[in-house]
């Protein structure tokens, strides 16, 4: 199959090359998710686990890409929950080769179905941003029906997502934005931040990568 891999953490970017690597396997309660579409967060170049595994060792060449959205091709041993040809998007394990490739070895759990209508490439670019703004809002804030929520970036990538989250909830939303941004379905989207009670949550720009 071909994936997108690094090899080298000093060239940045610049390190990034398309090249083949074997079929991924899936361990037990695993699934093989076919990759229609991918996130790529910028910072995942500086983050240990793109390099080394969890006990230190180099595993170069390495598939960055934590977010993805795509299709179940293959089920592993004692895998429940999903089924064979289901539409899900989820989120990768950091120590693991991620989504930039036509095929990835994700935990069942870590996975959710895709809802009909919703698009590959939106379901991709949503994850790390969705999470980082339900956690702001409801894990650490305990927003509440009726409340008031300052958005710092509300056109960001996470600033966007927990303004529609905190309307979803039935709370008034304040948040001050600079120039229309593009949505979550694009490419790219800038640097987004999250403010609440004086606490800051942030994440840099990221990238969609459609392999179909």
């Amino acid at each position: 199959m071909q994936a997108i891999v690094v090899q080298d953490r000093d060239a940045g970017l610049a390190g990034l090359s398309l090249t083949e690597l074997p079929y991924p396997h899936a361990a037990e309660n695993e699934v093989i998710v076919g990759v229609h579409a991918a996130g790529l967060t910028l910072g995942e170049l500086a983050w240990e686990g793109t390099w080394t595994d969890r006990g230190g060792r180099d595993r170069t060449p390495s598939v960055p890409g934590h977010e993805g959205s795509g299709v179940v091709s293959e089920l592993g041993y004692g895998t429940t929950g999903l089924t064979v040809g289901q539409r899900v998007f989820g989120l990768g394990d950091w120590a693991c080769d991620g989504t930039l490739a036509e095929y990835v070895a994700i935990e069942a759990r870590n996975l959710a179905p895709l809802p009909v209508g919703v698009d590959h490439a939106v379901a991709a670019g949503a994850v790390i941003s969705g999470l980082t703004a339900w956690q702001a809002l409801f894990d650490h804030a305990h927003l509440l029906a009726g409340q008031t929520a300052l958005a710092h970036g509300a056109a960001g990538g996470v600033g966007s997502i927990a303004v529609q989250l905190a309307r979803q909830a039935g709370c008034r939303v304040i948040g001050p934005a600079g120039p229309p941004t593009e949505t979550v379905r694009s490419i790219s989207a800038s640097t987004g931040f999250w403010m609440w009670r004086l606490t800051a949550w942030s994440t840099p720009a990221r990238s969609t990568w459609c392999p179909t």
